[in-house]
């Protein structure tokens, strides 16, 4: 009997089967509860009342020795940790992110801590934007707890104190190297390895300059040319592989040999009998796998592997290679991680979506787990939605102290499951606290109303409380739902609308591919537009025809809504809340993607209506593709249904990517725009005081990554003014009481976080509150506090800080 076919991910990978037994049962509990999300999700808002956070300072202004406070707006978890390491006496446990930083366990905090900081990392890396990537990898020395050693943004990191502070031991030489700890290889691994006997030994394996080690603890570097470069798997620009990767033998017994084995993807499996300096293929004999995803020894000097290219399992002893996948007829999946007891005859295995196979006797027989998970004591309550039949997983690593206990590196947090040997369920519980990734792409606050948060995958999260984790996500717990944008109205108290959409491109069989709709409640329940439109170009029957993008609501009526959809397509307005939609028309325009958003990943936002001025809504086109004649702003005074250009041309350069056009708040026609966008010679800040016909640069203003408006000062006329930028060539979160007039620099890094500001926000109803979304660590609000400044520590997670 042949092995199964390759599996390919689905929306029934996503969502429980109904038992066999009582169908009749299942059928009634389902109906019941598919009613009950439905009346969550379409009906109108709850009459409950809610209240927004309460001000830490009543001041209501400015006021000498003014403090702010910093902290993580509390949701958790929601981001990919792509790799674990643990030195072998499991004293120090440490996870990577693909989006931002690391984490350590900190003990004795009972949470996850961000290891890259501004108060551990080299002053090198104190800049904006300065360290805003995910690790490639991290290892703990097996010998010394202490040690850690982390590959971040090109260059290698040394920590000898468990992260407390970061050097760069290198003059420069080799680096900085190139990988991506975001690519499409980011869950294999490991990357790097720290030789067992002596933490001074390092190797690191990159994507397109191959094999490097270093024996003085990364003073410096070779690299080890026995060993070739990962193949290329596509025919696209720069390294299209895993960088190598490393394993020290652990042969029957446990205690290490020196050898090292490294998997160059392409090229096979080779082998080093002095630590590391010389390398020579692995001797085997007939078939054996060209790459790998992840490796691991069994107590009995056993290797195993998973193959993410034939969709097997392979294991290594005593020069012959097996296949196991086709010798004892398992299924063929993409499988993912592999993990070996050190205490027991256990080897588990598991595929991208969390099934797999135990075996309890070095491979010669297998049986299937099962897999549940649940939240666990002091984690954020809306984790349980991870208790789904696709539980996305990237690496294994059994506890070194605690016995029988197996870690996960999943796509929501950190997990872990007690497996004694013979146990076939892996019921994970999340260990996840501390750990903030999610991708921010918005944030506003409608003037009475809480904060609303808007991310990738995981939604919208409404905070009345912003110390306590998130109980749920909208606009309703499906899998995956990524929010790009939201809006609200003055018109109508509560009101906000949304263009959720789903990133993925299967799992379209509920009918829920996008959830773009209108919340009366600030967001907590929602109801989808009645109808979609059809854009030129795409079919009725392409549920992702009108998604992402970005969009607005009238400030006088919150029926008419404008939505430029993501890749170029034509823009809509509806004027009766989403039950029937005309295309925007602007003149001039030529073919099928008149549009102005062409990437879905960007947080664009350059559709936005006029906070004071009735029916008024403005559009910045790009001009791109064949509409370069479009380039320029564009007006409408009468809900979206006719439009006029009021500036020709670019506002600022580069302003195709992640500009941000932002209207004041009780001040008509009133403007601010920023191209948004790092690798350009212009980001600064312009703005507009007649509609846009206009637009003067903002003087020493520049590098803004985006602006906002919160609550006027007490005495002033104009709305707070908060910016993400340079100012006279320093970077910070900078406040203006005065209309742009003046700054003051409110900090540097808040919280120490290093990663990229992706969105502003303020509140309207606080004094001086304002919310930062980050790249890849969620979001981070900072506000007038009594607090007493102190020098930010390693493991702090507030920070209290004199404004300048």
């Amino acid at each position: 009997m042949q092995p199964h076919a390759r599996r390919t991910v689905r929306y029934d990978d996503f969502v429980a089967r109904p038992r066999r037994r009582w169908p009749w049962v299942v059928a009634v509990v389902m109906l019941i509860a598919i009613l009950g999300a439905a009346a969550a999700f379409f009906l109108p808002g709850s009459s409950q009342s809610y209240s927004a956070p309460v001000a830490l300072s009543r001041a209501g202004a400015p006021v000498a020795d003014e403090r702010y406070q910093w902290k993580h707006v509390a949701i958790g978890g929601g981001g990919m940790i792509s790799g674990l390491s643990s030195d072998a006496a499991g004293q120090t446990l440490v996870a990577r992110s693909d989006v931002y930083g690391a984490y350590i366990w900190d003990k004795g905090a009972n949470r996850w801590a961000q290891l890259v900081t501004a108060a551990t990392m080299p002053d090198t890396a104190r800049a904006q934007n300065g360290a805003a990537a995910g690790v490639y990898e991290i290892v703990v020395a097996p010998s010394r707890p202490g040690r850690i050693y982390m590959a971040l943004q090109g260059r290698v990191y040394r920590s000898d104190d468990t992260g407390r502070h970061w050097m760069q031991p290198h003059a420069g030489n080799p680096f900085p190297l190139i990988w991506d700890a975001n690519s499409e290889f980011r869950l294999h691994g490991p990357f790097m390895a720290v030789d067992p006997a002596n933490p001074d030994v390092v190797l690191l394996g990159t994507p397109g300059t191959g094999l490097w080690r270093s024996t003085d603890a990364g003073a410096s570097w070779d690299r080890i040319s026995s060993i070739p470069v990962s193949k290329d798997r596509s025919p696209n620009a720069g390294a299209q592989a895993p960088g190598t990767m490393l394993w020290f033998e652990r042969p029957a017994g446990g205690k290490p040999t020196g050898r090292l084995f490294a998997l160059s993807s392409g090229n096979g499996m080779f082998v080093s009998a002095d630590g590391g300096a010389t390398f020579h293929a692995l001797p085997a004999s007939g078939a054996q796998p060209l790459t790998l995803q992840r490796g691991a020894f069994d107590r009995r000097g056993t290797f195993f592997g998973v193959d993410d290219v034939t969709k097997s399992i392979w294991s290594y002893r005593d020069g012959r290679w097996r296949d196991l996948t086709a010798e004892l007829n398992l299924t063929v999946r993409e499988y993912a991680a592999v993990a070996a007891n050190p205490r027991a005859d256990q080897v588990i295995v598991v595929d991208r979506g969390g099934k797999g196979y135990v075996s309890t006797d070095g491979g010669e027989n297998w049986s299937s787990v099962t897999h549940s998970s649940a939240v666990g004591a002091g984690d954020p309550p809306w984790l349980r939605v991870a208790n789904s039949p696709f539980f996305t997983t990237a690496d294994l690593m059994f506890d070194a102290a605690v016995p029988n206990r197996l870690w996960v590196g999943a796509g929501m947090g950190v997990f872990y499951a007690d497996v004694p040997p013979g146990t076939a369920a892996l019921d994970w519980v999340s260990q996840t606290r501390g750990i903030e990734e999610l991708v921010a792409n918005d944030v506003i606050q409608p003037a009475g109303g809480s904060p609303i948060f808007a991310a990738w995958d995981f939604g919208i999260h409404v905070k009345d409380d912003l110390n306590a984790y998130s109980s749920t996500f909208a606009p309703g717990e499906r899998t995956l739902m990524s929010v790009q944008q939201l809006d609200w109205t003055p018109a109508k108290p509560g009101f906000v609308v949304t263009n959720a959409s789903d990133a993925r491109t299967c799992c379209a069989e509920d009918g829920n591919a996008v959830m773009a709709g209108t919340s009366s409640d600030g967001g907590r329940t929602w109801r989808k537009f009645a109808s979609l439109p059809t854009p030129p170009g795409t079919k009725a029957d392409d549920p992702w025809r009108m998604s992402f993008g970005t969009i607005a609501v009238s400030s006088s009526d919150p029926r008419s809504i404008v939505w430029a959809p993501a890749r170029n397509r034509q823009p809509f307005v509806t004027h009766d809340g989403g039950a029937n939609w005309e295309a925007v028309r602007l003149s001039g325009a030529v073919g099928d993607t008149p549009g102005s958003f062409e990437h879905t990943w960007l947080q664009r936002k350059t559709v936005t209506a006029d906070k004071a001025a009735p029916g008024t809504f403005y559009f910045y086109h790009s001009g791109e593709g064949a509409n370069a004649a479009l380039q320029g702003l564009w007006r409408s005074q009468d809900d979206g249904r006719s439009w006029s250009k009021v500036f020709n041309g670019e506002i600022a350069p580069v302003s195709n990517m992640a500009a941000k056009l932002r209207s004041v708040p009780g001040h008509a026609g009133h403007l601010f725009f920023t191209s948004g966008f790092e690798h350009t010679g212009d980001t600064g800040l312009r703005r507009s005081r007649d509609g846009g016909a206009t637009w003067q640069v903002v003087a020493d203003v520049t590098r803004v990554d985006d602006i906002a408006f919160g609550k006027a000062a007490k005495g002033a006329r104009y709305p707070t003014i908060f910016v993400s930028g340079r100012i006279g060539g320093e970077y910070g979160i900078w406040r203006s009481v005065d209309d742009a007039q003046t700054w003051q620099r409110l900090i540097d890094f808040p919280a120490g976080t290093l990663d990229q500001v992706s969105v502003v926000g303020a509140d309207p109803d606080v004094f001086g509150r304002v919310y930062l979304g980050y790249v890849g660590s969620g979001w981070i609000w900072g506000e007038p506090a009594p607090c007493t400044p102190a020098p930010l520590g390693a493991r702090n997670d507030t920070q209290c800080v004199a404004v300048r």
